[in-house]
């Protein structure tokens, strides 16, 4: 059981670790029509500008001269990213929790403001799965297993393989080898794309022929050279950026070491990234050429490994051991006390989390990430009230300083509890700053639905669809919310949507 659905329990309910489309799952989707999805959040908290660290002149890059660019256009790269993340957030299990949402995109941030090649907006996302895995999507798109988060001994550990996944995504790297196998790997992930959108159970199967490690090792196996690439593009960005630079072959030592102790439970990430020996002390040696790291502080990295450890572990009661034992031991850390505090509302323990959780406020009062869990656990063990008026006055001071993070919390509980009218504003303003999170459109749907307004409730549950991929069934909800409009400028809005969804759908089967 994952973490519970709950202000800190926003995942999919989704078990599902493939990132091909299985048809059955798309043809279910297709079929959901009024059915309300699970009442979780999706949400990317507001980004902070990081500024950037001095210029190099360590890194020699080898030219791999590819006409990537040619192949694969900016446009098609985007739409296919796009598409990718919209489909794939029914089939992966996406950690939506905001801090750490906001956490891992910050940290995108601070390495992105470093580089030479990022030239669009990126997005990075967490998936709950203890397998060590990362992968990168054309169009920007960073997704990291959460086990990279929890089983990182640094920061720059962590940073390390976000840098990597950046490079590939710079250096076009899934766009090369598209062009490298052309009709092989190009129209095989176009078709798959494709039917995913089309929610035709049919198409889909027969996109799908080929079996799924086929066409991972086609098109997520990256090659010597281009790892090497990867490897000197994120060790430049980790030392620009004031992470430390050996952290890369540090981290990937140990994966591979870990590997060979135990061959049948080797880092996922090691298939689709190639690692030897040889590979590690190349990267070594290219650190050499840069200065040491400057100490880091890892407060925050660690208590959001914390959350990430406690929150999403399916043995509750091991993780509370665990940290009740290093506390024992006399790490009286906070990301100790509030890893064990989490686990114990986690584990159902509500009075011992209590008692926990009030503890840690007496040494730091007012601890943003610490009320959160105080207010989560309120309301799991039945207090209502309790928890809804923290997360209201959370919801008040960080308004107050233009930070929407509680947005997304506080809404959250307001529909769970049954208090939709007073979650609608508080939604829509959310919206204004997150306009492409889906779950924020489904709570609003629901809300808007269970208050008497079903042209709104139709037509945020089209956006939901919409954003994640269901394409046919985003416009048939349009079409019901067209069919409700009153005014003049509600139809031309509407109709404006409707074209623009049906031309990208259209878009999407023709690439």
């Amino acid at each position: 059981m994952r973490m519970r659905k709950s202000i800190h329990a926003m995942v999919t309910a989704c078990t599902a670790t493939t990132l091909l489309f299985t048809s059955s799952l798309i043809a279910q989707a297709q079929r959901t029509d009024d059915a309300d999805p699970e009442s979780i959040i999706d949400a990317t908290a507001p980004q902070n500008a990081i500024i950037s660290g001095p210029k190099d002149h360590y890194d020699q890059l080898p030219d791999l001269g590819s006409n990537a660019a040619n192949f694969l256009s900016d446009y098609e790269a985007k739409q296919l990213g796009r598409a990718f993340i919209r489909q794939s957030r029914a089939q992966l299990p996406y950690i939506s929790d905001p801090e750490l949402v906001d956490y891992i995109n910050r940290l995108g941030d601070r390495l992105l403001a470093v580089s030479d090649e990022a030239d669009e907006d990126y997005n990075f996302y967490l998936v709950d799965n203890t397998v060590i895995n990362a992968f990168a999507v054309p169009g920007g798109h960073v997704v990291l297993h959460s086990g990279i988060l929890i089983k990182s001994e640094s920061e720059s550990e962590l940073a390390s393989v976000i840098g990597h996944e950046i490079a590939h995504v710079t250096q076009k790297h899934i766009s090369r080898k598209l062009e490298a196998s052309r009709y092989d790997g190009w129209m095989t992930l176009a078709a798959v794309l494709a039917a995913a959108a089309s929610g035709d159970a049919d198409v889909a199967q027969a996109a799908i022929g080929v079996s799924q490690a086929s066409i991972v090792d086609r098109q997520l196996t990256y090659s010597r050279s281009y790892e090497a690439e990867a490897d000197s593009l994120g060790i430049r960005l980790l030392s620009r950026a004031g992470f430390d630079p050996s952290a890369m072959p540090t981290f990937f030592k140990r994966l591979l070491d870990e590997s060979r102790i135990s061959e049948s439970h080797a880092p996922e990430f090691l298939r689709t990234h190639p690692l030897t020996i040889n590979r590690i002390a190349e990267s070594a040696e290219r650190v050499r050429a840069y200065p040491p790291g400057p100490k880091q502080d890892e407060s925050e990295f660690k208590l959001m490994q914390a959350k990430a450890n406690a929150g999403y572990n399916e043995n509750h009661a091991l993780v509370r051991d665990q940290y009740l034992s290093q506390i024992k031991a006399g790490n009286n850390s906070l990301p100790n006390r509030y890893g064990y505090a989490l686990a114990l509302s986690q584990n159902g323990e509500f009075d011992k989390a209590r008692t926990a959780i009030d503890d840690i406020l007496k040494d730091y009062p007012g601890h943003v990430s610490v009320r959160l869990i105080q207010a989560d656990n309120e309301l799991e063990a039945g207090r209502i009230e309790d928890g809804l008026a923290i997360l209201e006055a959370l919801y008040q001071e960080q308004i107050a300083k233009g930070n929407h993070m509680i947005d997304v919390y506080y809404a959250n509980a307001l529909v769970l509890t049954k208090h939709t009218k007073e979650a609608i504003p508080i939604l829509q303003a959310a919206l204004e700053t997150q306009p492409d999170d889906p779950y924020l459109h489904i709570l609003l749907s629901r809300a808007q639905g269970e208050n008497g307004n079903d042209y709104e409730a139709y037509k945020e549950r089209a956006e939901y669809h919409y954003l994640r991929g269901h394409y046919s069934f985003a416009i048939e909800q349009y079409k019901r919310a067209f069919r409700l409009t009153k005014t003049e400028y509600q139809r031309q809005r509407l109709a404006a949507r409707i074209e623009e969804v049906e031309a990208e759908f259209e878009a999407l089967q023709r690439l």
